[in-house]
């Protein structure tokens, strides 16, 4: 595993709309735009937010976002075989990350307590394809679930179509 790039985000008088946070929110999320207000309620009160990129091909984006050095969020996305049964493979998965539930997001989506999931078809290579987008918070900002799902929910639906193109789908 190689790391492609660590981001550090942070200022001393950082323009966010929580005044326990002393860095600046980002348009992005591990490279892919999704606009600061769409993150920002996932993001915990702290000093500094790091993210890290770590690919493992160009079909398979990996990021981990950290505040003061805490894991905070896991997003990764894969471009997988049109016939694999993505919410079926994830089903356990889902589970562990609480009570998931579908979401109308791209093909197929569940956004769960502490995490989400959505699939959605494109064309990679040529062929067609599915692109899957995960998300998975390691430390919950929102402390009220129905709160943290919303917020899910909007990422979930703002960093999918954006990773699939980053990654060449179409």
């Amino acid at each position: 595993m190689g790391v492609a790039a660590v981001l550090v985000m942070s200022t001393a008088a950082a323009c966010t709309n929580s005044p326990g946070r002393d860095y600046a929110v980002p348009q992005a999320a591990c490279g892919v735009q999704v606009g600061s207000k769409v993150l920002s309620p996932l993001l915990p009160d702290g000093k500094k937010l790091t993210q890290r990129d770590f690919n493992f091909g160009p079909t398979q984006p990996r990021c981990e976002l950290k505040v003061d050095g805490n894991l905070v969020i896991h997003v990764s996305g894969d471009v997988v075989p049109a016939g694999t049964d993505v919410i079926a493979v994830n089903e356990r998965g889902m589970r562990g990350l609480g009570h998931p539930a579908a979401a109308n997001i791209g093909q197929d989506a569940r956004i769960a307590d502490r995490g989400a999931l959505a699939v959605d078809w494109c064309v990679y290579g040529g062929k067609q394809q599915k692109f899957v987008a995960d998300i998975e918070l390691k430390k919950q900002a929102i402390q009220d679930v129905s709160e943290r799902r919303d917020a899910l929910r909007r990422l979930l639906k703002a960093y999918l179509p954006a990773a699939m193109k980053d990654v060449g789908c179409s």
